[in-house]
């Protein structure tokens, strides 16, 4: 993996915000009296197949989407946990899978990485917008910057005066080429004018794994993964990503308190479908899971980490959505100079 300094990478961040913002003014409307019409999804067989270890940020929020789905819609949910590539084994996977003999169908729960992985590798082997089709937006995704609670570093601007000082010795881990905390990486390293040692993990467990045992020098991940042990001293978040103080951690400063010209880097969960999944069962998904996302408990759960579910309407207006959002993203994977040899 190379990660390269690119000049036009922050400059593709600053329509970021926007973009969600108003895709979320204009589509989180009610549901429609024909989606509520929608017979229930009773005795289907779905799949949740997630590209990161079991026990993170991702996977928690699949396993939220399961029990929703068995308890509400009658639905018979498992999940699988397939990390590798960056995601692109478990892509791949989904893309390529049929509704079985037994009707189950697969479903993909990943984030930024869909987009980036096809621009990243090599014949990736699979296209995000042919082979895809987006169900829901699951949550935004606030990310931290995390050290051992042992380390030296207190702040943000302390880690990266070290890094300036002694270069490409300060390591910083995430999780998965072309993963949220990989773009968060290369943007603090092109905003601070630092050069570390980026490190990529399977996953969230891997990388609390990873600073538990000193082999990282910080790890940039989900505020949902890292929140628990930093309210319990084990570790110290020094920043959050973004331009705004996470609620959950509201003595954490922003990453662009230290750095004025940091982008506002705003991630994402979502749930994918083959394409060639029967237009009914998309529908009926659709309307199931909107009902999920605006449910008291699934609002509770996102509260408690500090992020935001956008409710769509329609498909076709989510589908929109991702097709603008997914070439920003393609975008900021180019600038940025990420490639895996």
């Amino acid at each position: 993996m190379q990660a390269q300094n690119g000049s036009t990478f922050l400059k593709h961040r600053r329509i970021f915000s926007l973009s969600l913002l108003s895709c979320v003014l204009s589509f989180a409307l009610p549901q429609t009296a024909q989606a509520q019409d929608i017979k229930p999804l009773a005795n289907k067989k779905l799949r949740l197949v997630v590209p990161f270890s079991p026990g993170g940020g991702v996977d928690g929020l699949a396993r939220a989407v399961a029990e929703n789905l068995t308890r509400n819609a009658g639905a018979a949910v498992i999940v699988e946990n397939k990390p590798g590539a960056g995601g692109n084994i478990a892509a791949v996977q989904v893309a390529k899978s049929q509704v079985s003999s037994s009707g189950e169908l697969q479903l993909l729960v990943t984030s930024v990485n869909h987009y980036a992985n096809p621009v990243m590798v090599k014949n990736s082997g699979y296209d995000a917008y042919k082979d895809f089709v987006p169900v829901a937006y699951l949550c935004t995704f606030p990310y931290a910057f995390i050290v051992p609670s042992e380390s030296k570093y207190n702040s943000l601007p302390e880690f990266l005066a070290a890094a300036r000082q002694t270069p490409q010795t300060l390591s910083w881990a995430f999780g998965g080429n072309g993963s949220l905390g990989h773009f968060l990486g290369v943007a603090m390293e092109q905003s601070a004018k630092v050069k570390g040692v980026p490190v990529a993990y399977k996953g969230g467990p891997d990388l609390l794994s990873a600073l538990a045992s000193k082999q990282v020098d910080m790890a940039i991940m989900s505020v949902q993964s890292s929140t628990p042990l930093v309210k319990q001293g084990r570790l110290k978040s020094l920043a959050v990503a973004g331009h705004v103080r996470n609620k959950v951690t509201p003595n954490v400063p922003a990453v662009n308190e230290a750095l004025p010209n940091y982008p506002n880097i705003v991630g994402f969960v979502a749930l994918y479908a083959p394409v060639n999944t029967p237009p009914a069962l998309l529908t009926q998904l659709h309307a199931e899971m909107n009902k999920i996302l605006v449910s008291d408990e699934y609002k509770k759960r996102l509260d408690s980490d500090g992020s935001t579910a956008a409710v769509f309407p329609t498909l076709e207006a989510l589908k929109v959505f991702f097709e603008n959002d997914g070439q920003q993203w393609e975008a900021l994977t180019r600038s940025a100079g990420l490639k895996v040899e």
